[in-house]
C-alpha cells in the first residue's frame, strides 16, 4: 500500500513535526510520500528520499495540483493523507480525479477557531472522506459538534514522542556552562516557554507571571523560546516591564534539546491545543510540567500526578504552580517520575504501528 502525505508547509508547528517523525523513523520505507505544497521563510528538514515541496509560491495553484496528480499516478498512490487545511482541500480535489483512492483528513485543532466556512468545508468534504484523524477527544467532539461530521468517521489518534530522542540531556558540565553564558546564577530556578508566538499560546500570561515574581524578588530565570507574528509585541512587553537579566528571549532554537536541558521547569499556557507536542516531549526529558486546563491539553495527564494544572489565562494559577515546585523539590521528583512512566504510552514505535492499523 503506498500513502502520500499532503501538508501545507514544512514550517513550524505540531503537524510538520508528527509527519518528520513519521518518515524519518521510516527512512527505508519506500511505499509513503511526502509533498509540501508551499515553502516557509523557516522550514524544518525531513531525513527521506520521498520528500517533495512544491516550487510554487502561491496559496493556492494549479501547477501544484497538477503536480500531485502526476505523482499520485506515476506511484500509483492508495491513500491520501491530509494535514491542516490547504492539503485538506488539496485532497478533497484530487478525489475527485482518483476516486478509488482512500482519503483521510487529519484534523490538529482548527475546528477550534470557530471558523464558519472551515467548518462547513469539513462538513461538505466527509462525503468523500473515509476517515477523519482527531488527535484528541476534545477534538474529536468538535468535529462533531461544529462540523456534523459522523461519529463513525473519526478514529482518536493522540501524538507521539521519540522516546529515544528526548531522553538525551546534556551532560551537568554542559548545562552548567550554557547557562552560564546566559547569566544564570547557580541557585536560579530556571522557569521555560516554547511555542509559536500568537495569541492562544498564553505567551503574554507567561510573560506577566514573569512580571510578578520578578516584583517579588524571587530567585527565578524565564527563557522564552520561540518566533512568530507577535515577536515584536512580547519584545516590546519585556522591554517596557525593565525584566533586565530575569528574562532572556532566545528566538527560534533549532535544537530544541538544548532548550529543554536548561530548564527546571516548563509552562504551557495555551487556551487550546489539538494535543500539544510540547507536553509529551517534556515529559520524556524528565522536567516537571505545568500545563493549562484547557480542551486537548487535559486528557493524557493527571494534575498532581504527571502536571500541575493551571487555569486558563489565569495568571496567578500559573505563578502559585512555579512558587510551589520551586519549594518542593520532592514533589518535582514525582512528576519526574511519573511522567517518564506514563509517557511510553505515546511513544513514536507505537504510533507507527498503530497508523499502519489504521491504514
Amino acid at each position: 500500500m503506498k500513502i502520500l502525505y499532503i501538508i501545507d508547509s514544512l514550517g513550524l508547528g505540531g503537524a510538520q513535526t508528527v509527519v518528520k517523525g513519521i518518515f524519518e523513523k521510516q527512512q527505508e520505507n519506500k511505499d509513503i510520500f511526502l509533498y509540501a505544497l508551499r515553502k516557509r521563510k523557516i522550514n524544518i528538514n525531513i531525513n527521506h528520499k520521498n520528500v517533495f515541496v512544491s516550487k510554487s509560491k502561491n496559496k493556492y495553484s494549479l501547477f501544484t495540483l497538477i503536480e500531485l496528480k502526476r505523482l499520485i499516478e506515476k506511484e500509483k498512490i492508495d491513500v491520501l493523507h491530509c494535514h491542516l487545511f490547504k492539503a485538506q482541500f488539496f485532497g478533497w480535489l484530487l478525489n475527485f480525479f482518483f476516486s478509488n483512492i482512500k482519503l483521510i483528513q487529519h484534523e490538529h485543532g482548527q475546528i477550534f477557531q470557530g471558523d464558519f466556512y472551515y467548518n462547513k468545508f469539513i462538513n461538505i468534504s466527509q462525503k468523500k472522506t473515509d476517515l477523519f484523524i482527531a488527535v484528541s477527544k476534545a477534538i474529536r467532539n468538535k468535529l462533531i459538534e461544529c462540523a456534523k461530521v459522523d461519529s463513525n468517521k473519526i478514529k482518536v489518534l493522540y501524538n507521539f514522542v521519540d522516546l529515544d530522542k528526548f531522553s538525551n540531556k546534556l551532560s551537568k558540565e554542559k548545562i552548567f556552562e550554557k547557562r552560564k553564558k546566559l547569566g544564570i546564577k547557580k541557585d536560579e530556578f530556571v522557569v521555560g516557554f516554547a511555542g509559536r508566538l500568537i495569541e492562544r499560546k498564553g505567551w503574554r500570561e507567561f510573560i506577566k507571571t514573569a512580571k510578578i515574581l520578578n516584583e517579588k524578588k524571587n530567585d527565578f530565570k524565564f527563557l522564552v523560546a520561540g518566533d512568530g507574528p507577535q515577536k515584536k509585541e512580547l519584545l516590546n512587553l519585556v522591554k517596557r516591564n525593565n525584566f533586565k537579566d530575569k528574562m532572556r528571549f532566545l528566538g527560534y532554537q533549532k535544537n530544541i534539546l538544548e532548550f529543554y536541558s536548561l530548564l527546571d521547569c516548563f509552562v504551557i499556557s495555551s487556551y487550546w491545543e489539538g494535543l500539544p507536542m510540547a507536553q509529551l516531549e517534556i515529559m520524556s526529558f524528565g522536567i516537571p510540567l505545568i500545563i493549562s486546563d484547557g480542551p486537548g491539553m487535559n486528557e493524557i495527564t493527571v494534575n498532581g500526578k504527571e502536571c500541575i494544572y493551571t487555569k486558563v489565562k489565569n495568571v496567578n494559577s500559573i505563578k502559585t504552580a512555579v512558587v510551589y515546585l520551586l519549594g518542593h523539590p520532592n514533589f518535582r521528583n514525582k512528576l519526574i517520575k511519573n511522567s517518564l512512566n506514563k509517557v511510553k504510552e505515546y511513544s513514536l514505535i507505537e504510533y507507527i504501528k498503530k497508523i499502519n492499523s489504521v491504514y
